[in-house]
């Protein structure tokens, strides 16, 4: 007997060993029933069936899925179906049914794929296979799934996997969840390690943990939103709905039109609850996410869509997914839709997906060649949060104020034009507030106010303690930095108190109390000239407490020298 046919021995024994079962009734050649004769077969298992071997002594072998599986009086059956190559001819009847090869299934579902060039998602249910996808396969992405059964921690998990690959990612999060990308998931949590390519828009009063006030969103160009290692998160919780709407409408627009033209790289958009933003009726918003999902893709403008309801979601928007992401449905024309929608998938799938676990879902279409993928989503490195998610509850001090300097490097290059222009078209979407509301922003702008003022104070008391008992100047307090920050501060409190002063003169605000009105505007005007001749003041002493360290460092020297 020849090595070869000693190894053919070798290799038919462990076939062998996985045999599970028997075909009985009708077969065909792309399906069969199977008669399960093995209590280790689950729904997720592959199958093989083997053929007679060629002149070489090679084994033809077709791979099968089970497509439904039950009991009966007989014992456990299943609907097996051909995935990969079919038979010329239908199954023998009786023929053995066995468990896949590993080197066969990753053979045929190609999602052994290297890192550099791919994507984590998560393990293959029943296997210990990581399934990495090809980034160029993705396509439109599709996610759906009830609440709670794990659709925006998968969404998260795409925004991670892309910031390691550094592209641009903008996410428009309705309910403030995905500062959480900031926090490590690791149990002492901390900065996480995207924590610098993140930079989230928000209304600072309901979101403290975000980094610069949305009513600058638009004062920005397009190249300051898309950036390659760049993550912006446009947090909308606080917003009306209708304002959300028309907010991600001009901004989606915006960046459309960028794209088009090559003035930003490509990106992949996030729009979670996009059923709220592109449901069925037509609006311009509607109109925008049909161009992204129609056309993006060729200019670079990628888009992922997460929705709970997917029944509700526009139909065009729907149909141009090229990846589908499957989660726990249960509502009955929630999956239909489904079904209907996502390529790859069938009415067999219909229990499977109402059968999903927390965490699991069926992946189908571009990125799972053609074969529906049963996956359980990889454990997040990021903190898992909820809505309102404060970033600022996990990070430390020193974080925190490397972040707040993002505010100088961002806007401190804009011109008071530019930000005035930005603020007028945000409040023109917000539309008019009332009386009662105006007063409130003038009330907080006088307690941000007090805030700086007191932080200029601080400030000012390290710097009058430079001097240590050797002369030595701390090095570690970044002088130019907290100036320019304050700096920027200053320019845009100035020119919210000059807004509300010009529209409270003009009429525009029919305040209540006009001299009450009156009086808070000019104190406000009063703490920011204290404000910025508190940081003249800075100025000075820092350039007086290093002239002192200078001269004491030199003392020092001469003091050595001579004792030498």
């Amino acid at each position: 007997m020849s090595e070869y046919e000693d190894e053919s021995e070798e290799e038919d024994s462990d076939i062998e060993a996985k045999w599970i079962g028997r075909l009985t009734g009708k077969t065909q050649i792309d399906s069969a029933q199977l008669l399960i004769e093995s209590e280790e077969i689950e729904r997720t298992n592959f199958l093989a069936i083997y053929g007679d071997k060629d002149k070489k002594g090679n084994r033809k072998y077709y791979l099968l899925l089970i497509s439904e599986i039950w009991n009966d009086p007989q014992g456990m059956k299943a609907n097996i179906r051909v995935i990969g190559d079919r038979p010329p001819r239908p199954f023998e009847i009786g023929a053995k049914v066995y468990l896949a090869k590993h080197d066969q299934i990753l053979g045929l579902l190609g999602i052994n794929n290297p890192p550099e060039t791919s994507i984590s998602f998560g393990n293959l249910l029943g296997y210990d296979f990581d399934v990495n996808l090809l980034v160029e396969n993705l396509g439109r992405i599709f996610i759906t799934g009830k609440s709670g059964s794990g659709k925006s921690y998968t969404m998260s998990i795409l925004c991670e996997e892309f910031l390691k690959k550094g592209i641009p990612i903008v996410i428009i999060d309705r309910h403030g969840e995905y500062g959480s990308l900031k926090v490590s998931g690791d149990e002492d949590a901390g900065e996480s390690e995207f924590i610098n390519k993140i930079i989230e828009f928000s209304d600072l009063n309901i979101n403290k943990g975000a980094d610069i006030d949305i009513e600058y969103l638009f004062s920005l160009s397009e190249k300051d939103i898309v950036a390659p290692n760049l993550c912006t998160i446009v947090n909308l919780r606080g917003i009306p709905l209708e304002a959300q709407e028309t907010l991600a409408g001009k901004l989606l627009d915006k960046l459309y039109s960028a794209s088009t033209s090559r003035k930003i790289p490509p990106f992949y958009l996030f729009l979670d609850e996009a059923h709220l933003f592109a449901g069925k009726k037509r609006t311009k918003t509607c109109d925008t996410v049909k161009l992204f999902s129609q056309e993006g893709r060729k200019f670079g403008a990628n888009l992922v869509i997460g929705t709970q309801r997917p029944q509700l979601l526009d139909t065009t928007i729907r149909a141009q997914a090229g990846t589908w992401v499957v989660h726990n449905l249960t509502d009955v024309r929630d999956i239909n839709i489904t079904i209907q929608s996502a390529e790859d998938l069938s009415n067999e799938n219909k229990a499977d997906i109402n059968g999903l676990d927390k965490g699991e879902c069926i992946l189908s279409g571009e990125a799972a060649s053609g074969i529906p993928l049963f996956v359980k989503v990889r454990k997040r490195i990021t903190k898992h949060g909820g809505m309102g998610f404060n970033a600022l509850d996990f990070l430390p001090e020193q974080t925190v104020e490397e972040l707040q300097k993002r505010k100088s490097r961002i806007l401190g290059n804009k011109s008071e034009e530019e930000l005035e222009a930005g603020k007028e078209l945000f409040q023109e979407i917000l539309g008019p507030k009332s009386d009662i509301e105006y007063l409130n922003i003038i009330s907080q702008l006088k307690v941000r106010v007090k805030e700086l003022e007191q932080e200029v104070n601080t400030l000012k008391e390290r710097y009058d303690n430079l001097e240590s008992e050797k002369g030595v100047v701390s090095s570690d307090i970044p002088v130019d930095e907290r100036i320019k920050e304050l700096q920027t501060d200053v320019q845009v409190w100035r020119e919210k108190y000059k807004a509300l002063k010009e529209r409270t003169e003009s009429g525009e605000i029919a305040v209540i109390d006009d001299q009450a009105s009156s009086q808070t505007i000019e104190r406000l005007e009063t703490y920011v000239r204290d404000l910025e001749n508190q940081i003249e003041q800075i100025k000075q002493d820092k350039s007086e407490a290093l002239r002192l360290a200078e001269k004491s460092i030199a003392e020092l020297k001469k003091g050595k020298n001579k004792k030498k």
